[in-house]
């Protein structure tokens, strides 16, 4: 009999993880990154490590704006071409002479204009969310494509760019898109944890049509989701530029995979409902720490996508796993009434049939 209640013990616990990632993510990484230290001693160098924090920054700040629009059951694959020409459109503006923050405030604004416009044809046109942000995804490509004549937009960097940019450290290691992916972390994490429009978007994501019959607008949480979502792609756009220096038409290509891997790996799940901005920092370090690695092994660029699709297959199949085993819990949590659920726990039975 103890052994059979061993199993099951164990079996509940496995469940458990299953249906909660987020817990294993962190030993992954921890394991990870000890597997790279023997591997290759340069991995745990300073000079490595801030690297890492600079690159995982632009894959952090998209993921919170994708964590959001998965929460409400949406997805935004135009992230990543967004990210461009908005980084387009602040480099061009500078060098039109225009005062450096309200070219980059510009810039932002052309994220926020490009979420809205994805928001319009989902809530008014009635497009399934993947066919209108895969529209988008086209749309600014191509734009920016033809403006640049695909020639790279250059010359327009400055000594305040290059501390937007985290070219010029403000003391040690803590750079201006550290600072801001903190602040906006922060601000996510108490958006979804404490705001009405945080339940509003967790509700929607848990069924849109009892989220409608409980009075929530849903196209106005939506576009408010996507909004968000096209902010941050513009906010890491004009970040980004920065640190590049010239902004080529193909900036901010395979962001949009990244985003999405990164936001499901953190636990934001494609059926809505779920996510955390705590997950989406996990998703993207886990990211960067692989791409590292991959780099520091001498990788090539066409392998690593290879791997970058893998991971996001295999996140994806994390995610119905997951979404499997949450089913299986809360329908035991239905069917079982308090007084059999105390009565079948093991700590509830008579120590005779313990022994």
């Amino acid at each position: 009999m103890s052994s059979s209640l061993n199993a099951a013990a164990l079996s509940n616990r496995i469940e458990t993880l299953l249906a909660k990632p987020g817990s294993g993510l962190v030993a992954l990484l921890i394991l990870f990154i000890l597997t790279m230290t023997f591997v290759a001693p340069s991995f745990l160098s300073f000079g490595n490590w801030e690297n890492i924090a600079n690159q995982a920054v632009f894959v952090l700040i998209l993921a919170l704006g994708m964590t959001i629009v998965l929460i409400a059951r949406g997805i935004d694959l135009s992230v990543g071409s967004v990210m461009g020409l908005s980084a387009g459109v602040a480099a061009f503006l500078i060098n039109q002479g225009l005062i450096f923050p309200f070219a980059l405030l510009a810039g932002i604004g052309c994220g926020l204009l490009c979420g809205l416009l994805n928001s319009l044809m989902i809530t008014k046109l009635g497009l399934p969310d993947f066919v209108a942000t895969l529209a988008m995804l086209g749309v600014a490509r191509g734009v920016l494509f033809l403006w640049t004549k695909g020639t790279p937009f250059t010359r327009y960097m400055t000594p305040e760019y290059r501390i937007v940019g985290g070219q010029v450290k403000l003391g040690g290691v803590i750079s201006v898109p550290i600072i801001v992916a903190i602040v906006l972390c922060i601000l996510v994490s108490l958006m979804l944890r404490k705001s009405v429009i945080g339940r509003y978007l967790y509700a929607i994501g848990g069924s849109p049509d009892a989220a409608r019959l409980s009075g929530i607008s849903v196209s106005k949480v939506k576009t408010f989701a996507y909004v968000v979502s096209g902010g941050c792609a513009g906010l890491a756009g004009v970040i980004l530029a920065g640190r590049a220096t010239n902004v080529a038409p193909t900036l901010g290509t395979g962001y949009e995979i990244l985003a999405i891997t990164a936001a499901i790996i953190g636990g934001a799940a494609l059926t809505g409902g779920h996510g955390r901005m705590v997950g989406a920092v996990l998703g993207a370090l886990t990211i960067t720490l692989i791409a590292n690695a991959m780099n520091i092994a001498g990788v090539t660029s066409e392998w690593q996508q290879v791997v970058t699709g893998i991971i996001l297959l295999l996140a994806v199949l994390l995610d119905r796993i997951t979404a499997y085993f949450k089913q299986r819990q809360n329908s035991a949590e239905i069917e079982l009434s308090p007084q059999q659920a105390q009565e079948s726990a093991p700590s509830a039975m008579p120590k005779q049939a313990l022994n």
